[in-house]
């Protein structure tokens, strides 16, 4: 009886040993099954944010090629198109996550703005650091013009010129420009006025026209009054162009399981100078002069005989003089006066970056510092990551020959074909040589592409000129893909009447890298830039004061003598024919909040 009693007792014990140890299991396997959910959950939030990013390249590449095919309009309002496609598991490996991702692109049609496209009501253009929206179909009204356009309120941007009735944002607050002004933040009252408050848009409110409401995050202003008239209705509201992006992850194809990411962002053309002076290797700067910048959108340059006092405000200290090399001298100062900054890449032998020489003149926070100060380089001005832009460029067709005789030759011509774009296309048989007593007279929109494109060069000297004069459509764009040779006389030269760098610009697609070949060597004062990627760009003005308006951006830069560089402002906001110009997010943010947040597809 004993004997059954304890092996009834022993079985007991293992039965509750078992039982405790299924619990345990049972315990164990849940927590593990909550815990691979939770990492699968995590893995496919993950993926959602990777889809949605996915979705914000597609849309950027659409825009910037034109390329919408896929894409399915909305019937109202039609500045608005969407987009869905699907990522299959098999990229996941053994997930089983399904991905696919949802896009709505608001402004989808937008682009630069140009004096030939026949604007139609709700078009939207980019002009001058801003996107305004057409009001009254037009062909060739420049914006701010307020019979025609209407500003896109935007976050406030220290590179942006603001016109009177602009709308910026800081914050919650919304901002109208009273006078026209760049880098001059809100609330400055001197510049805007006093803050309002922007709420979500209401179906129940009476809105009036320049009322600022979101929706979807997004700020929308009211140009027609109205109510219940939600945006992004184009006939009531105009915002900057805007991507939604929706990434969901679905877990083993079960719809209830959709991990979902959605991004909101704005998109401009990218920056083509960005800097006054940006080389991809190095900017040598070995002599005296002064970089600085002005805004020729607010005004012209006007500075007085000394280089250490200044007589218009419109004169600033954020020129950017950028060097990229990662192996030698980057950016290299002796005696030169730079006002703004210095980029180049990052040490890691020294506190502060070796490749800037210590013998550099100060880097002035001030323009009007009567005296240079002591230390002798302001390291709080070096930035870490210089910003090297290095667009396509792209080329020309032409079927204007140009034929270049003793005398001045007016361009366009009268017998001569316009374009589709509205600019006039020529080309030469080889070198354009302008040398005493020959003349370009630019009265039009010219476009020059000098031919054969690998050996002909640009080369004005003696006193040959190239006159851009001061009308509304004046401008210049040259090719070449050989030697740049411009100067060599004190009146030999690219002459802009217009006093505006916007419009001139010379491209090189030389690879020639090497000092003593490529030279701008000119007394006349240049309003333009040079864009020569590949190149090695000299800057040579012995016994000269060359004054340069504009900006340079090439492989390496090298200023011989006394360096004059004034960098217009209004250049980071340009665009150029000639190069492309492909669009960059501006800015960008996760849509955490469900009232920011969108029904897409």
């Amino acid at each position: 009886m004993r004997l059954r009693s304890q092996s009834g007792s022993v079985t007991l014990v293992a039965l509750c040993c078992v039982a405790v140890l299924s619990i345990v299991l049972t315990g164990y396997l849940a927590v593990s099954n909550n815990a691979m959910q939770l990492s699968n959950r995590a893995y496919a939030k993950d993926v959602s944010r990777h889809l949605a990013e996915m979705g914000l390249e597609r849309a950027l590449r659409s825009i910037s090629y034109n390329t919408f095919g896929g894409w399915t309009p909305d019937a109202n309002p039609v500045t608005t198109t969407r987009r869905s496609f699907t990522i299959t598991s098999a990229h996941y490996g053994s997930s089983g996550i399904t991905g696919t991702v949802n896009l709505r692109f608001d402004h989808y049609n937008a682009k630069v703005w140009d004096a030939v496209t026949a604007f139609t009501t709700t078009s939207m253009v980019w002009y001058g650091g801003i996107w305004f929206q057409c009001i009254n179909g037009n062909t060739n009204h420049v914006p701010p013009s307020a019979s025609y356009w209407v500003s896109a309120p935007q976050v406030w941007e220290a590179d942006t010129t603001y016109n009177v009735n602009d709308i910026s944002l800081v914050g919650a607050n919304r901002y109208v420009c009273t006078t026209a002004n760049s880098n001059h933040p809100p609330p400055n009252l001197t510049y805007w006025s006093a803050a309002s408050a922007v709420a979500p848009w209401s179906a129940a409110t009476a809105y009036v026209v320049d009322n600022v409401a979101l929706s979807g995050g997004t700020a929308y202003r009211c140009i027609a009054s109205n109510t219940n008239q939600a945006p992004p209705n184009a006939t009531y509201w105009v915002c900057a162009p805007v991507v939604y992006s929706e990434g969901v992850a679905t877990l083993n194809n079960n719809a209830a399981s959709a991990i979902k990411t959605q991004l909101r962002a704005t998109v401009v053309p990218v920056s083509l100078f960005p800097n006054a002076l940006t080389a991809t290797t190095d900017v040598m700067l070995s002599a005296g002069g002064t970089i600085d910048s002005y805004n020729s959108s607010l005004g012209t340059y006007n500075q007085t005989t000394s280089p250490f006092s200044v007589a218009s405000p419109n004169i600033g200290s954020s020129a950017v003089v950028s060097g990229g090399d990662t192996a030698s001298t980057a950016v290299s100062l002796t005696t030169t006066r730079v006002n703004g900054y210095v980029a180049v890449p990052s040490s890691t032998t020294a506190p502060y970056n070796p490749r800037l020489t210590n013998s550099a003149t100060a880097i002035l926070t001030s323009v009007a510092a009567p005296t240079i100060p002591s230390p002798r380089m302001d390291l709080t001005r070096v930035s870490r990551s210089p910003y090297q832009p290095q667009n396509d460029i792209i080329s020309v067709t032409a079927t204007n020959f140009l034929s270049v005789s003793s005398g001045t030759t007016n361009l366009p011509g009268g017998s001569d074909t316009i374009s589709a774009d509205g600019k006039y296309y020529y080309y030469t048989s080889g070198t354009l040589y302008l040398d005493t007593g020959y003349t370009l007279n630019i009265t039009g929109p010219v476009v020059i592409d000098i031919r054969p494109t690998s050996t002909a060069d640009l080369q004005i000297q003696g006193s040959g000129q190239i006159i851009i004069n001061n009308t509304a459509t004046a401008s210049l764009e040259i090719h070449f893909g050989d030697e740049l040779y411009i100067g060599s006389n004190t009146n030999a030269g690219i002459v802009n009447q217009t006093l505006d760098p916007k419009r001139c610009i010379l491209i090189g697609t030389s690879t020639y890298n090497f000092s003593a070949y490529h030279y701008f060597w000119s007394n006349q004062p240049f309003y333009g830039v040079i864009y020569m990627p590949n190149a090695y760009v000299h800057m040579w003005n012995s016994g000269y004061s060359e004054q340069f308006y504009g900006a340079i951006s090439a492989k390496n830069i090298y200023f011989n003598h006394v360096a004059n560089l004034h960098f217009d402002t209004s250049l980071r906001t340009a665009t150029f024919g000639g190069i492309d110009n492909p669009y960059i997010v501006r800015q960008w943010r996760e849509l955490t909040d469900k009232t920011e947040q969108v029904a897409l597809p």
